[in-house]
This record gives structure tokens, sequence and C-alpha cells, in this order.
């Protein structure tokens, strides 16, 4: 699989899993299905980082769709255009994003703990999506990116402990798909799936606003 057809994997994943929570709440399956993404975008997002030929743009455009994208997401969550209670994931992969950045100024496996620990208290802080969690996951794609077992091993360990949603345990369910990830980017649709965020949580939420509750 390519990246891209690892994002269509992760956009349908979501799709569901935001449908499931606010217009099906009874069905509990689309929630387990819908805790494939946040793994997959993660993994994608540590690959774009050691494949993006400017880190700065990266983190630009990740900043600018966590700004856009948390009307909708406050929105559909909270029913009020700002909530400073939760935030989107892309604060979360954009938290993620420098947090790498800053290990990489450093050998020293000290100092990489104490950036690690800082950035999980900072998503746990900021109420950022997927809290402290999230932030180790990222770290642990990138940290062990090229030990495959123990990368797996990780993620599916941070999918069952550290998260409290029951449906969690399901992301582990994630490694299975990028198992056939082969290195290539596929087809370049860099915006639709920046867009994409911001433009599916609007119509969920006119969909739970306008057509029935």
């Amino acid at each position: 699989m390519s990246a891209f057809s690892l994002k269509i994997i992760a956009c349908i994943s979501m799709v569901i899993d935001h449908a499931g929570a606010y217009l099906f709440p009874e069905a509990e399956w689309m929630r387990y299905v819908g805790r494939l993404a946040f793994p997959i975008y993660c993994f994608l997002l540590t690959e774009g980082y050691h494949h993006t030929r400017d880190v700065k743009k990266y983190l630009i455009r990740l900043l600018i769709f966590a700004l856009i994208s948390e009307i909708p997401y406050d929105m559909l969550s909270e029913d009020c255009l700002f909530y400073w209670g939760s935030q989107n994931v892309f604060f979360t992969l954009f938290s993620g994003l420098l947090m790498l950045c800053f290990m990489d100024w450093t050998n020293s496996i000290v100092l990489k703990a104490l950036i690690l620990v800082s950035f999980m208290w900072l998503g746990e802080y900021c109420h950022f999506s997927y809290r402290y969690p999230g932030i180790y996951m990222i770290f642990a794609f990138d940290y062990f990116r090229d030990l495959p077992f123990l990368r797996d091993l990780n993620i599916i360990a941070a999918n069952i402990r550290l998260f409290t949603a029951r449906s969690q345990v399901a992301g582990s369910l994630a490694i299975i798909p990028l198992s056939f990830y082969n290195g290539k980017r596929g087809p370049s649709w860099k915006y639709f799936f920046y867009v994409f965020y911001p433009c599916h949580l609007l119509i969920i939420f006119l969909v739970k606003k306008y057509a029935g509750g």
C-alpha cells in the first residue's frame, strides 16, 4: 500500500467513527472501526517528517488547519464556536511533529526523554485530541521506525493500556494495513486530505443539527 492508500483507509475510518459518535451513538461497532484512523495518521506523520523537503512548511500547514478545524470541531463536539476544553487532532499532530524536530537536535537519551515527557504533558494539559497517549504514539512510530517489531509492540501497548476509551483497543489493528506499506507516496492529493478533515466535521454537524438531531 502507498501512503495515499493508507490515507484513504484512515479517512473512511475517521468518517465512520465521527458518524458513529454523533449520529448513531447506539452503533458501537462504528467507534471500533474508527479507531484505525489515528494510528495510521501518526504513522503517516512520521513518514512525512522523514521525507519532507521543508519541515517548517509542514508545521505551518498543520497549524493553519488546526486553527481552521477548531471551529467545526467545537461546533460538532460542543455545539459552540469556541471551546477551550478540547482541541482537534491537528493540534496533536502539530505538537507531535514539533516534538520530533526538537528530538533531532540532540543525541542525548536523557534530553529526548525530557522532550517526550514535556510534550506528553502539553498534550494532556491543553486537552489535545488523544491527549498524552497520542503524543506517545507519534514518538513510538518515529523512534522505532527501523524496528518494526518493537514499533508494533509499542503501538499495541499504547492502544490497550494508555487510552481510557474501551474502543481504542481496536486501534491496535492498524498495524495490519501499515504492514503492507510499500514506502511509496502514491497520487499527490496533499491539500485534499487537509481540507477533508474540517469539511467532514462541518457536514456531520449540519446533518446532526438539521436532519433530526
